[in-house]
């Protein structure tokens, strides 16, 4: 059977995570100068507790030595494995990973391993790993898996926007005086997950402007398949994101929509309050709600 493996950049309810066994590698956030493992040695919660209080934490990609360790346990039990990383070009982990595989395929020839570039983030991976966990339930073949995953990637969506630009001051991300404009003028810049890459495609003002912008933008690029279950990530802001969510069931007439807490490594970049929604804008191969 092929295992799922994730980073802890993935969101997905630990009721999932449990139910199909998949296995999460930490990335680290550094608080004061101190290490922590994400999710092993310091909660989201924990994180975000820390950010409100002034703190700018800063993070890395995982370990080597993790990575090795989790992708080695699997190989030695002849188990094939798909590893979804984290954006490439947002964290080095997905290279070390594919590195370190190719070690190990010295060693372990007649297992198959890959560490693929999901091109994404947050509730958007998870929603990917548990489609590709629901496929290996009802056979699906490796090729069938990687096949499966390169579609999805390739039709992933991503809208979101920042709710407080001065926490990109904190962080360096833009001047203080973009910041401070934006902060007055309650500026809230629209983002969207290009290639990878995190790209600002506008600006609105004010926080209802904000939410009815990104709820605008979803409806048209999901009319190819409105039908499917729609992620909303948020940084800290559970009310915001209910609020998100109430629009989007006005509009679709359905409520299948997955909220899930943005985890603290890229709510760190985001900031508190950051809003996301995810989703796919044409219907995978395969697909259950």
């Amino acid at each position: 059977m092929t295992r799922i493996i994730v980073d802890s950049i993935c969101d997905l309810p630990q009721k999932y995570l449990q139910q199909y066994q998949i296995e999460i590698l930490p990335l680290r956030v550094n608080l004061d100068g101190r290490d922590y493992r994400d999710r092993v040695d310091i909660t989201t919660d924990e994180v975000y507790e820390q950010m409100r209080a002034g703190v700018v934490p800063k993070t890395s990609q995982a370990s080597p030595e993790d990575i090795l360790t989790c992708f080695t346990q699997y190989a030695q039990n002849g188990e094939d494995f798909i590893y979804l990383a984290f954006s490439a070009v947002l964290s080095g982990t997905c290279q070390t990973a594919q590195m370190l595989i190719k070690g190990l395929e010295i060693h372990y020839p007649q297992v198959r391993m890959t560490a693929v570039d999901t091109k994404a983030a947050a509730l958007t991976q998870g929603m990917m790993a548990l489609q590709l966990c629901r496929m290996i339930e009802k056979g699906a073949s490796y090729d069938d898996l990687l096949q499966q995953l390169d579609f999805m990637i390739a039709h992933a969506e991503h809208i979101l926007s920042i709710a407080d630009m001065d926490w990109l001051v904190k962080g360096g991300r833009i001047n203080k005086l973009a910041g401070k404009t934006g902060s007055v003028l309650n500026i809230h810049p629209v983002i969207e997950v290009n290639d990878g890459y995190l790209k600002v495609i506008g600006a609105v003002r004010g926080n209802k402007k904000m939410l009815t912008t990104l709820v605008d933008m979803t409806m048209t690029r999901i009319q190819n398949f409105p039908e499917q279950t729609i992620g909303i990530c948020h940084a800290g802001d559970y009310e915001r994101a209910l609020e998100t969510a109430e629009l989007l069931k006005a509009r679709l007439g359905h409520d299948r929509i997955l909220i899930e807490q943005i985890g603290c490594v890229l709510g760190v970049h985001l900031g508190i309050g950051g809003i996301g929604i995810l989703f796919f804008n044409e219907k995978p191969p395969f697909y259950e709600h």
